[in-house]
């Protein structure tokens, strides 16, 4: 009766909602299921392993020449040329070492959970393949709300406040000015896809 009643305070404790930073403090600094920030570099996420108890960095470049306690790095071996983030985190989650590595922390059957700046279905593959949850929804969702059209189309069904736009396509500087023609004569234009900075244009006149 004892241990019933044990375990049932540890889930009113873990489902009880945070209120405030010290809350979130404290659960996170209870923290007992390994959390793993897998990337090139650990630099997007630096600092909170000091926050998050079980946090471990997995990096594919060594900044810290193996001084930094919560930063693993395995040896590198042949692979196939990166196109990108995503590349480089699957070659992690198929390299021995990290499988190792996050296997020697496992609790039981919970290898624990994974984070990522970017990732795609064959990384959500590969994490379940060696037991870790994608702390993330799905690549598929991830993928579709990086369409800037789609999201301007769910701020706008959400009652968000959009930048006066026009979503279209766009074949020539006249047609630009056509289809433009309400927004004013300074216009920004964006891809649905890309980093930022690298798909947005400033277009004033025909030789922008």
């Amino acid at each position: 009766m004892a241990a019933k009643k044990k375990i049932a305070k540890k889930i009113n404790e873990r489902t009880k909602p945070l209120k405030g930073i010290s809350d979130i403090r404290r659960f996170f600094y209870r923290n007992e299921t390994p959390i793993y920030f897998i990337s090139a570099t650990n630099f997007n996420l630096l600092g909170a392993d000091e926050w998050v108890k079980g946090f471990k960095f997995i990096c594919y470049i060594e900044c810290f020449d193996g001084q930094h306690p919560n930063v693993f790095s395995p040896d590198e071996i042949p692979h196939d040329e990166f196109q990108s983030i995503e590349d480089i985190n699957n070659y992690m989650l198929e390299h021995k070492q990290v499988v190792d590595y996050i296997q020697s922390r496992a609790k039981g059957k919970n290898k624990g959970k994974a984070l990522f700046l970017m990732f795609d279905e064959k990384t959500e593959k590969l994490a379940k393949k060696i037991g870790l949850d994608v702390a993330f929804p799905s690549a598929k969702l991830r993928n579709d709300l990086d369409n800037k059209v789609i999201t301007n189309r769910v701020a706008e069904k959400a009652g968000v406040p959009c930048v006066p736009n026009v979503l279209t396509k766009i074949s020539s500087y006249k047609d630009l000015e056509n289809k433009g023609d309400k927004l004013g004569h300074d216009w920004v234009v964006q891809t649905p896809f890309g980093d930022s900075g690298h798909t947005t244009f400033f277009i004033k006149t025909e030789e922008d």
